[in-house]
């Protein structure tokens, strides 16, 4: 590093906004590095976030892979947290988006493939009228997603609270999934409903 660089740097941090950033960047290298200790076996891209994070909230097991941009939002303090679980040698792509309340749970098995803009919801907001959509907690009648091994979920997948996908099964792109599915089915459509079987 130059001199010049050094000072360019220094003089930067006499405006609050800089020094902000700068903490930002040094406590997600620290949450990173957190996660690369905690999941040894696991490939976590960077460019990962995950919200609301303790090691007992999120089991990856060996060979699971999370690409650039993925969110697994844990919970928060309003709706609590929930977990998360997924199977040796998952691939989760790019920008897929995890959601998660108070005790619900969204389990992947083995060998799955996850597609890019994918959205998986463990829980959806209640939809009373006592009070505006933002300030109303999570229903909790219906909650989690379930999927077994050896699936795939095409791009831009959406799967609703209280689903659970037997093993083999393929929903196709851009499809929102509202019910169970039966192993090795094809399932596509909003919603989606069988479109053929894997042979």
């Amino acid at each position: 590093m130059g001199l010049l660089t050094l000072l360019r740097g220094i003089w930067l941090l006499r405006r609050p906004e800089a020094v902000r950033l700068l903490g930002d960047l040094a406590t997600e290298a620290a949450q990173r590095e957190a996660f690369r200790r905690a999941y040894p076996k696991a490939h976590i891209h960077h460019d990962t976030s995950i919200l609301g994070w303790r090691p007992e909230r999120l089991k990856l097991a060996e060979d699971v892979r999370i690409e650039k941009g993925t969110m697994l939002a844990l919970g928060d303090e309003f709706n609590g947290f929930g977990e998360i679980v997924i199977g040796p040698r998952t691939w989760i792509g790019p920008y897929n988006n995890f959601r998660l309340a108070d005790q619900t749970k969204i389990e992947i098995g083995a060998d799955c493939l996850i597609s890019q803009f994918v959205t998986l919801v463990a829980a959806n907001h209640d939809l009373g009228r006592d009070a505006p959509m933002r300030s109303k907690p999570c229903n909790l009648q219906k909650t989690g997603v379930t999927l077994g091994n050896d699936i795939w979920l095409g791009a831009g997948v959406a799967i609703m609270p209280g689903t659970r996908l037997s093993d083999g099964v393929v929903i196709g792109a851009n499809s929102v999934v509202t019910c169970d599915v039966p192993p090795y089915e094809i399932w596509g459509g909003i919603p989606a409903r069988k479109i053929g079987e894997r042979t």
